[in-house]
């Protein structure tokens, strides 16, 4: 399967509905149209980069409840590209309310000018609206133990990937991946040594280590190069994309830090957030 093919795939009913009705507002036939879209990904790709999704969702109240939030995230991830493309430079928090200015905005968008990365960042974004736990039981030394996790918790996937054998954590590693680039995408500035703001991520969030913006980035790096080596991810589709995020990890958090910052109006506390 493609990636592309999984941005038809991941919308629901009300999402294509929503789609349609927005861009296609001379018609009425709505539910004819949405049907024919059913098995043509390729246009539905198209309409999403549709700017009239975006005036919508901004003007809506209570939008998080009306469509998923992979569609929502998708519609602000293509906003994003259109807002850094006439932008030369990006800003990085450098400490207490302090940014400066850092000239990469144009490998940025370079980057998120892939849709395939697009999808891969909206699904996964769209994974941390609503954050599961679980409870496992094990053995080691002789001796049963009953262990609950979190997988937003770095620290919890990290413990939980060294109970399983090596060539079964490509979930784990994709995952510890996935914290590291949302964190430093979307909440930077509640890592230790970064004091851009004042809000904080509980620590069951974020894990126990302290662990730095510049430590996540070092293990961003890390675990999507390694689970871009798994077949699981060639069979995805996702290997080159996990390779590139491993590659660009330090760029490609920037348009996650544009989205948070100017795209989001501090409602990411409310959509993430799941205490």
């Amino acid at each position: 399967m493609s990636v592309t093919m999984a941005y038809l795939q991941d919308l629901s009913e009300a999402d294509l509905s929503f789609v349609v009705k927005t861009i296609v507002d001379k018609r009425q036939d709505h539910d004819h149209i949405c049907n024919l879209l059913k098995d043509k990904p390729d246009l539905v790709e198209i309409m999403l980069e549709d700017e009239k999704l975006f005036q919508r969702v901004n003007e809506e109240e209570n939008i998080f409840l009306k469509i998923s939030p992979f569609l929502l995230l998708t519609i602000l991830i293509q906003q994003t590209k259109r807002e850094m493309e006439t932008r030369s430079y990006t800003m990085e928090i450098i400490g207490q309310r302090r940014q400066v200015p850092i000239f990469d905005a144009k490998a940025a968008v370079a980057l998120i000018q892939n849709n395939n990365i697009r999808a891969y960042l909206a699904r996964m974004l769209a994974s941390f609206t609503r954050v599961d736990s679980t409870t496992v039981v094990y053995r080691a030394r002789g001796l049963t133990y009953q262990r609950h996790f979190s997988e937003f918790d770095f620290d919890d996937v990290l413990e939980l990937a060294g109970l399983v054998e090596l060539p079964y954590r490509y979930d784990f590693y994709k995952r510890l991946a996935d914290i590291s680039l949302f964190i430093t995408g979307i909440f930077p500035e509640c890592l230790p040594g970064s004091k851009g703001g004042n809000a904080q991520l509980p620590e069951k969030h974020i894990g126990h280590s302290g662990r730095t913006l510049r430590d996540y980035e070092k293990d961003g790096r890390k675990y999507y190069d390694l689970a871009s080596t798994y077949d699981e991810a060639k069979e995805q589709g996702l290997d080159q994309v996990l390779s590139q995020l491993a590659e660009n990890f330090t760029i490609i958090r920037k348009p996650l830090n544009y989205l948070a910052t100017n795209l989001m109006s501090k409602r990411h506390k409310d959509w993430f957030i799941n205490p």
